[in-house]
């Protein structure tokens, strides 16, 4: 009996702190379908940046592959090229919650590759996206290096390394990007595939060292943003270049909090598009009423942060829908931002387009359900 006991309360805490990690999809097993080939070819929330390299893996479907960590998925870094010098790729990821000035996060992965250079993995935390960094690989330093965490022997038979480091935030944190920062290449490696030589990665954690600091109110609703991206190849490959000519401001993630903080709930309207004339995105008197009581509940709450999300039908072009659905959530954030002093630092605005539908687009019915606008609130006591 105490046997079963003592596991429960192991998968329990398991359970805990894998709840608590602030890097989305982890372990690789949910899989992103990208808006220009309609397939499964990279994982949700992580993006490499050489945007046609194969560094996804299902290890069920490649023949002499190997099995992944946990699951069936991991990914691969290229650590260099045999008759080339300098190729590099390297993933990212958006963190799920902002990390605390002078706080310790624990790094957790396991690593696998043909070579001995499991050292060379650099780890990198960065406020604005590895996708529109300029600087050349060589030039930036990662803050945390594989080597100085891997383990000395296997845990297994297929050859997977633990990886456990702690890293000290600064709260400008935004994104992790990992790869082979290594500044000369490797001689005398066995190739994987086309000359290149890889390390994979699986089972990616990043748990914050004090128990009783937890994922932000917001966590899921910035996951489902990540899983949102679905740009990835040629798409992606142009959104990227306009951004390295121009950079986007960087948006600080909300941070984590501590159990001293306690929520008291997550409140959501739905405002219909009956709300809105035809085809516009300015608010009808009829929404008055229904804002101004919410207006009125707003003033009486500790406001944690809200987020307004426009959802459209699926008739028209995306682009067009993604400025009206924006421009909707915009024309209620503001109405109430005017109303509740404070509001408007604490509102993040999104646009979905058709993204995201409640109901089918079939009928006039279901069209009229996917016409709308909904407020998250994060409300709590201190």
């Amino acid at each position: 009996m105490k046997p079963v006991l003592i596991y429960c309360l192991l998968f329990f805490s398991y359970k805990i702190l894998h709840s608590q990690n602030l890097v989305p999809n982890g372990g690789f097993e949910d899989e992103n379908i990208c808006t220009e080939y309609i397939q499964n070819c990279a994982p949700e929330g992580w993006i490499a940046t050489s945007l046609h390299a194969n560094y996804y893996f299902d290890a069920t479907l490649l023949k002499n592959a190997v099995k992944a960590h946990s699951g069936t998925h991991y990914v691969g870094v290229t650590a260099g090229h045999l008759g080339m010098q300098g190729i590099r790729n390297f993933i990212r990821a958006r963190l799920l919650c902002g990390l605390r000035n002078g706080n310790q996060y624990k790094l957790e992965m396991f690593l696998h590759s043909k070579n001995p250079i499991l050292d060379s993995i650099g780890i990198y935390f960065s406020g604005q996206d590895y996708l529109c960094e300029k600087r050349y690989f060589k030039h930036i330093e990662p803050q945390l290096w594989s080597g100085n965490g891997r383990e000395n022997t296997s845990e297994d038979s297929r050859n997977w390394k633990k990886v456990e480091l702690i890293y000290t935030a600064n709260g400008t944190e935004g994104f992790i990007t990992i790869g082979c920062y290594k500044r000369v290449d490797y001689k005398n490696m066995v190739q994987d595939f086309r000359g290149e030589y890889n390390v994979y990665i699986d089972d990616v954690s990043l748990t914050p060292v004090d128990s009783t600091e937890q994922l932000c109110f917001q966590a899921d609703s910035v996951k489902n943003e990540i899983y949102a991206e679905n740009e990835r190849h040629t798409i992606l490959d142009r959104k990227i270049y306009r951004y390295r000519r121009t950079p986007p401001p960087v948006i600080p993630l909300p941070p984590t909090v501590t159990k001293k903080i306690k929520i008291r709930h997550i409140d959501t309207l739905i405002i219909p598009d009956i709300f809105f004339a035809t085809a516009r995105y300015e608010l009808s008197p009829a929404s008055f009423n229904m804002l101004d009581s919410f207006a009125g509940k707003l003033n009486t709450y500790f406001i944690d942060s809200m987020i307004v999300e426009g959802h459209t039908d699926s008739i028209g072009k995306l682009a067009y829908n993604e400025t009206l659905s924006f421009n909707r959530a915009t024309s209620v954030k503001d109405y109430l931002a005017n109303k509740v002093e404070g509001l408007r630092e604490k509102s993040v605005t999104r646009g979905f387009a058709y993204r995201r539908p409640v109901a089918g687009n079939k009928t006039p019915k279901g069209r009229q359900m996917n016409r709308r606008v909904e407020i998250i609130l994060y409300r709590y006591d201190e």
